[in-house]
């Protein structure tokens, strides 16, 4: 049975950069995204933790890295003329996840379009008992316990041709309408076995970059913080 793929490309772009990024992104990196064979496109600028840049990708399955479609995209990418040059240069992982049977929660298909104006990404190590131990204590109450609109349970995968991750082998993603509890309260809502395993230092809180916030405020406030990075 095909997996549907949760592909996280992280980006340590310096501010001055940022809406030369943005520009590009919406305008040319996610159409040829989509020509590539992606089914949706994100990014989400941090508020805190990762790298200052998290796109996320969803595609039917890793056959799609070895697609004619993507390979076209792979020949266009270095070429183009508008792509920023900053992004030659600067630190990114690309990490490409499966999620687990049993998420995400409340009960959605995996492959359902990210569609959230905030997330909260929490990694951290572990196997296949911890990875079964976690996901039925979301589906018992942990989903519930943390207040997200969906979480996601996440784990490793193939690495993608276009690059490896140093990331750990689990994560958890956590979609928000608006802007979610500050990472302790979060945290408090897990419990002891739970929280001893996360790597706060790996996380990420975010807010959404491309396309447009559902939330016209939140959508005035990013465009207004892309403006001033260029200054």
């Amino acid at each position: 049975m095909a997996e549907s793929i949760f592909y996280v490309v992280e980006v340590s772009l310096p501010d001055k950069d940022l809406p030369e990024f943005a520009e590009w992104y919406a305008t040319v990196h996610a159409p040829h995204l989509f020509q590539a064979g992606f089914n949706n496109c994100t990014s989400y600028l941090a508020v805190s933790g990762g790298m200052s840049v998290v796109d996320i990708y969803q595609a039917d399955d890793w056959s799609m890295f070895e697609a004619p479609a993507f390979e076209r995209y792979r020949g266009i990418v270095f070429t183009e003329p508008y792509r920023p040059k900053v992004l030659a240069e600067v630190e990114n992982t690309r990490t490409v996840y499966v999620h687990h049977a049993r998420t995400p929660l409340p009960s959605r298909a995996p492959d359902a379009p990210l569609d959230a104006d905030w997330i909260t990404i929490w990694r951290f190590a572990g196997d296949e008992g911890s990875e079964a131990r976690l996901a039925a204590w979301l589906e018992e109450s942990g989903a519930a316990a943390l207040g997200a609109a969906q979480v996601r349970l996440l784990h490793r995968g193939k690495d993608a041709p276009t690059g490896t991750s140093f990331r750990p082998p689990l994560a958890l993603v956590l979609e928000w309408p608006d802007r979610p509890p500050e990472e302790q309260a979060l945290l408090n809502a897990l419990p002891d076995w739970l929280r001893a395993d996360i790597d706060t230092a790996q996380g990420f809180t975010g807010c959404r970059l491309y396309p447009w916030a559902n939330n016209p405020a939140l959508k005035a406030e990013v465009a207004r913080r892309v403006a001033a990075a260029g200054r």
